[in-house]
């Protein structure tokens, strides 16, 4: 499976708590556009195998596009690429970007699936974070979305927000519970050094970030999906059963992709390439034909440090006979000592070969991986 990622770094205005290449400038926007699809026509051959299995626009905020710049890449992409009948294609928006106009265009290039950004329906919250949208919007934008006939739709959902009480976390799991919505993403606020919300919160004008509440956020959260039957299948991702994320999947299960625009990484199964996040600096590379301007060749240690970490991310787990058959009898005897003398079992389930995260692991599914990672 191959799957495209195409990073849209303009957004309307900053989220307190974004550390995402962005920007609310929209300089060089349309040098951007043009980079983007001559990106796209020029590593056409990343893949190998030219059939497009999903297609995601993330950013940034794609939303903020014009059909003629959505067209743009469109066209590079069909030139480019045979794109599977079935083929995902996801969409990232903002409740604020979104009306009839909107989706009519993004639907008639096929998109199939909207990732919206809600982050959060209480609108006190949301000024916090300083999104542009209230709560009325996103149930709005989200209603509108269904009425148009796309039934794919994802929300995401922050928690462990500073101020966010435990009641005020249920509210926003029930509002999304009558939404009837098939897939959440919902994550573990994390305040990135030098961000406006660290800033913020450093001088005094907002509540220091309690860990202690966002667990119990958590906890909740975890009751919620499984009282609701909806399946984690990823730390932070759930669903309906059959409407798994397949794009985000395939990075989780180690399939090929390739990233296009400022900071997009790509993946070949040998290598990990990336650009530059500078929408200037991107440019001019785009220009000077200087593709994958920055790369990791990756060793066989790199490799299965990351199959153990995003295999315990996810339901299926890390299957200590795939690895050795994939790096050998070392790379086996090393994981299973790990295993039996190293992790607490409350944190873990160990059945038939295969590493799970327990309920309790999974708050601590990346110390856990640290621990297990072969240094």
């Amino acid at each position: 499976m191959s799957s495209l990622y195409i990073h849209i770094p303009f957004c309307k205005q900053k989220c307190h708590y974004c550390n995402f290449y962005s920007t609310a400038s929209s300089k060089n926007r349309e040098e951007l556009i043009n980079a983007l699809a001559f990106e796209i026509r020029g590593r056409s051959n990343y893949l190998k195998n030219k059939t497009l299995d999903t297609i995601y626009f993330g950013g940034g905020t794609p939303s903020i596009l014009t059909q003629k710049e959505i067209s743009l890449i469109f066209d590079s992409i069909h030139s480019s690429f045979i794109i599977k009948d079935d083929c995902e294609i996801t969409f990232e928006a903002n409740p604020d970007d979104i009306n009839s106009e909107k989706l009519n265009n993004i639907i008639d290039f096929g998109v199939n699936r909207l990732s919206i950004g809600i982050q959060s329906f209480d609108d006190d919250i949301l000024k916090r974070l300083n999104r542009v949208h209230n709560s009325k919007d996103a149930i709005k934008s989200i209603e509108l979305a269904k009425s148009k006939g796309i039934s794919n739709i994802s929300i995401d959902l922050i928690y462990g927000i500073p101020g966010l009480s435990l009641e005020k976390w249920k509210n926003n799991l029930n509002i999304f519970k009558k939404l009837d919505l098939p897939h959440l993403s919902s994550y573990f606020l994390t305040v990135e050094e030098k961000t406006a919300l660290d800033i913020l919160i450093r001088k005094g004008k907002y509540p220091k970030l309690i860990e202690e509440e966002g667990l119990e956020h958590f906890d909740y959260l975890l009751k919620f999906i499984e009282d609701n039957e909806y399946e984690q299948y990823e730390i932070s991702n759930f669903s309906k059963k059959g409407l798994i994320s397949k794009h985000n999947s395939n990075y989780w299960n180690n399939m090929a992709y390739l990233g296009i625009g400022p900071s997009a990484h790509s993946y070949n199964l040998k290598s990990r390439q990336w650009n530059k996040s500078s929408i200037n600096n991107y440019i001019l590379d785009i220009k000077n034909l200087n593709f994958d301007s920055e790369i990791e060749i990756l060793s066989e240690k790199d490799k299965f440090n990351e199959y153990v970490m995003l295999g315990l991310r996810t339901k299926f787990g890390v299957d200590l006979n795939r690895i050795k058959r994939q790096y050998g009898d070392s790379y086996f005897d090393y994981l299973l000592g790990h295993i039996n003398n190293n992790i607490n079992s409350e944190y873990v389930k160990f059945e038939n070969n295969i590493l799970k995260l327990s309920k309790i692991g999974k708050k601590y599914a990346d110390g856990i991986a640290s621990d297990l990672f072969l240094v």
